[in-house]
């Protein structure tokens, strides 16, 4: 089901925020200012070899199990990068409303051809103890490849840092052998157009591109991004 059978108000709308690969819950302060109830969550753990659709099904599992969705209310389903996958998948599985992508992807392709091969021949077979050592790396390679400031950047290596072991790892092999999938519900995708990860998707119905934005687009433009993100759930449930 789609939509809403009657009306609506802004405090009634769930938004579950879920972050990108090496992020947590803290990745969604910038969109906390939206005029939703922002559901910003961790990553469960995930099993080695495990598989995004098997991982989102359990994932939605969790999300009913512990209430932290109100399946009665309306529900938006909205992520960062690695986040945004997971949340198309999770929609086969969960009741919602709409689908947003932050800097996301809608398959495996559309990683940009370096990330892809990283993460194909590379980065499964990293131990552990390399994933470690490339937290030292974090905070650099964010402000190449986002463009956010000292702020943002602390706290990505702090997130990175506080991962559980493994997840990285774990999470990278699965997106790279992700093939996308449908999705049912209204779909809309805001992305920096020089986005250094996942290829700009081109212009078009569903898609904001954000100039003098990156990868973190949702924390580089965070006005451009949620005025983008209220239009569209004001469009999609009918708000007045």
């Amino acid at each position: 089901m789609t939509g809403s059978q009657h009306s609506t108000t802004e405090s009634e709308i769930q938004l579950l925020l879920l972050p990108g690969l090496g992020g947590d819950h803290r990745m969604a302060h910038s969109q906390r200012a939206l005029p939703y109830e922002v559901i910003a969550l961790d990553f469960i753990s995930m099993q080695r070899h495990e598989s995004l659709p098997d991982y989102a099904q359990r994932f939605g599992e969790y999300l009913i199990a512990e209430k932290l969705i109100d399946p009665g209310r309306p529900l938006v389903l909205a992520g960062y990068s690695f986040g945004s996958a997971v949340v198309q998948e999770l929609s086969k599985n969960v009741r919602a409303d709409a689908v947003i992508l932050i800097g996301g992807l809608c398959h495996s392709r559309e990683l940009k051809p370096l990330v892809y091969w990283v993460g194909k021949h590379i980065s499964r077979w990293l131990p552990l103890i390399g994933y470690r050592f490339a937290e030292y790396f974090i905070e650099p390679v964010i402000q190449l490849v986002s463009g956010v400031g000292p702020s943002e950047t602390h706290l990505a290596r702090t997130m990175y840092h506080d991962l559980p072991p493994g997840f990285f790892r774990d999470g990278y092999d699965a997106l790279v052998n992700w093939e996308g999938c449908p999705v049912e519900i209204p779909l809309f995708r805001i992305h920096g157009k020089g986005d250094q990860i996942i290829t700009c998707p081109p212009p078009g119905d569903g898609v904001v591109l954000v100039n003098d934005a990156k990868h973190m687009v949702g924390q580089m433009q965070p006005e451009i991004v949620n005025a983008a993100i209220d239009r569209f759930i004001t469009d999609v449930l009918r708000l007045s």
